[in-house]
C-alpha cells in the first residue's frame, strides 16, 4: 500500500477474461469515487500467480473455479508465503467460499458481479489494507519476502548492510541500510538508542540511565542519543495516552 499515492497493488487471479475486466472496471470506478488508485495485475491461472510470489500485493481477488489448481488450493499455498495479504474469493456459488475461514479470506464476491455489493465489501477491504500498512513492515532477504507486524518487533539491529529484526518469535534477517529502515519505520513508534539499534517504543519496559529494557534484553543508550531517545519515548507515551 503506497500511502503517498493512496495506491493499492492488486492481483486478479481469474481465468475468465470478462469477469477480470469487470473487476478492473469496478476497481477503477471505486477508486475515482474514493480518491484511490489500484495497480492491477491479472493472472489467468493460479500457478502463474504463485510462481515467484513475493508479498508484493495488498489485495488478491481469487476465482475459486479455475483449471489446474482451484482457488482454495491456491489460497492454502498463498498463505504459506503470505499470511496477511487481503484475500477475496470470487465465485458463482457461495457454498464454494464457505471454507474461506481456513485461509483467512476477508470476504467473497458472487458472480455475476454487482457494483453496489462490490463497493460495500471494498470499504472493509481498503480499511484492512490500510491497517496492515500502518501496523506492519514488509521485509525481503535473498528473494524471499515477509510481512512483520510492528508489535512483534522488539528492536532492529543494523550492522553494515545487514539488518536483523529481533522479534518475539526470534531474529529475522534482511538487507539494507540504517537510512532505508529508518525511512520505512518513520512515524511508526521507533527510535534510535544508539547507531546500531532502532528500538520499538511499544516494547520498552523501562529506561535506567544509559540502559533500556526492550522485551527480555537490555540495550545500551549512547550518550549522543540519550536526549533524543528519551524525548521520543515521552512523546510516544503521550500519544498512546491521548488515544
Amino acid at each position: 500500500y503506497d500511502e503517498g499515492e493512496n495506491m493499492l497493488f492488486v492481483a486478479i487471479v481469474e481465468d475468465e477474461k470478462e469477469a477480470a475486466d469487470v473487476l478492473t472496471e469496478y476497481l477503477e470506478k471505486y477508486g475515482m469515487e474514493n480518491g484511490l488508485q489500484f495497480n492491477c495485475t491479472r493472472f489467468e491461472d493460479a500457478e502463474s500467480f504463485l510462481t515467484g510470489y513475493g508479498c508484493q500485493y495488498d489485495l488478491v481477488f481469487m476465482d475459486i473455479e479455475m483449471p489446474y489448481i482451484n482457488g482454495l488450493s491456491a489460497a492454502h499455498r498463498l498463505r504459506e508465503a503470505d499470511d496477511s495479504v487481503a484475500l477475496v474469493f470470487v465465485t458463482n456459488l457461495a457454498r464454494y467460499a464457505i471454507n474461506g475461514y481456513e485461509v483467512n479470506a476477508l470476504d467473497y464476491i458472487l458472480k455475476p458481479l454487482s457494483y453496489q455489493s462490490f463497493a460495500l465489501k471494498m470499504r472493509k477491504v481498503v480499511n484492512y489494507c490500510r491497517r496492515m500498512s500502518e501496523n506492519s513492515i514488509l521485509i525481503t532477504f535473498k528473494g524471499n519476502a515477509k510481512r512483520l507486524p510492528l508489535n512483534e518487533i522488539n528492536y532492529v539491529e543494523i550492522s553494515a548492510h545487514n539488518i536483523i529484526f529481533h522479534t518475539t518469535e526470534g531474529p529475522v534477517q534482511s538487507y539494507g541500510t540504517l537510512k532505508d529502515v529508518s525511512c520505512e519505520l518513520d512515524g511508526k513508534g521507533f527510535a534510535l538508542c544508539n547507531r546500531c539499534y532502532l528500538v520499538n517504543l511499544r516494547r520498552v519496559k523501562y529506561i535506567d540511565g544509559y540502559t533500556v529494557k526492550v522485551g527480555d534484553e537490555e540495550l545500551q543508550i549512547s550518550r549522543p542519543q540519550k536526549k533524543s531517545f528519551a524525548e521520543a519515548f515521552k512523546k510516544f507515551i503521550r500519544t498512546v495516552r491521548d488515544e
